[in-house]
């Protein structure tokens, strides 16, 4: 299994176009495939391994919720009792969230999370095998009166899932059972075949994250654009720094992507405001993604990653 490797993978633009050309279905059905086995080498290693606690951490539109959901289905599929417990249901209200140094909200704090409740929600489930766990409502702003309820034994697989499941404070509720960690990112790089990047891997994963704002939470590109760099500081003081310790990397990035995402990302940043802030992020997008052809997706498989990305406008 791979682990954490600072540098960038390259992905032939030139290579991905022609294969766009001739025959996408069949780049589209071969780049499923090829993530699919990831989460399958995944499967074979925790069940080998026989650790049965799962810490998956991303940074944000990196497809962590995906990932783990894909893990859950394969688990199953091989007769295997698992679970997935999100850490975004353990957020504090909004007022009780940190601030940064300006005043500004800061919601990627692990202090923003309630460990106190986690750590006594995990105690509960190791000692009486069964516990009820916290469902957050990001558009209220607080926990639900609904919960949603957990049971374990030594052979159920819990995957624990959000941007801080690899802080200490996180492995320090596990009991001293054995963990896996994983860290999923988008760690690919789009270049020409004279190594200049015609689309990095922190663009790619900002166009996920502008189309995903739009569609799934109405949020305009401006909006997104405004919190991005804040976004970016949080990841490199709160999940980067952990990134290496994971056992296991997993990088979500599907060659075919930034054709797909040609259109969306065009209707997306149509109207962007000239006096916004961003302006220059957005132009520097719109001249990337015009070195790639626009292809349809209707090759798109229902269960693939991208389809957290990749919504209906």
């Amino acid at each position: 299994m791979k682990r954490y490797q600072e540098k960038m993978e390259k992905i032939s633009a030139e290579k991905m176009s022609a294969s766009i050309l001739q025959n996408p279905e069949m780049l589209f059905v071969a780049e499923e495939a090829a993530f699919d086995g990831k989460i399958q080498e995944v499967c074979d290693y925790v069940i080998e391994k026989q650790t049965a606690i799962i810490l998956l951490a991303g940074p944000s539109a990196s497809g962590k919720t995906t990932t783990a959901k894909k893990l859950i289905a394969h688990l199953k599929e091989r007769g295997k009792k698992a679970e997935r417990i999100s850490l975004d249901n353990f957020y504090k209200p909004r007022d009780q969230l940190p601030a940064w140094k300006d005043g500004s909200v800061n919601f990627e704090s692990i202090d923003g999370l309630d460990t106190d409740h986690f750590h006594s929600l995990m105690q509960r489930l190791w000692k009486e095998r069964e516990a009820d766990f916290p469902i957050f409502d990001f558009q209220e702003n607080r926990r639900r009166e609904k919960t949603f309820h957990v049971s374990y034994s030594p052979d159920t697989f819990l995957i624990f899932e959000g941007i801080h499941a690899l802080n200490p404070l996180f492995f320090a509720a596990m009991d001293g059972h054995p963990c896996t960690g994983i860290y999923v990112s988008v760690h690919s790089d789009f270049a020409a075949d004279d190594g200049r990047v015609l689309l990095s891997a922190r663009q790619l994963r900002l166009t996920r994250r502008i189309i995903r704002d739009l569609v799934a939470r109405g949020s305009t590109a401006a909006n997104t654009l405004s919190m991005w760099d804040k976004v970016l500081k949080g990841e490199r003081l709160y999940i980067q720094p952990y990134r290496e310790v994971a056992d296991i990397h997993i990088n979500t990035t599907h060659g075919f992507e930034p054709f797909l995402y040609h259109d969306r990302i065009g209707v997306a940043l149509a109207d962007y405001p000239a006096d916004a802030p961003g302006l220059e992020v957005v132009k520097s997008l719109v001249e990337r993604y015009e070195r790639f052809s626009p292809c349809s997706g209707e090759f798109l498989s229902s269960q693939s990653l991208i389809r957290e990305f990749y919504k209906a406008l």
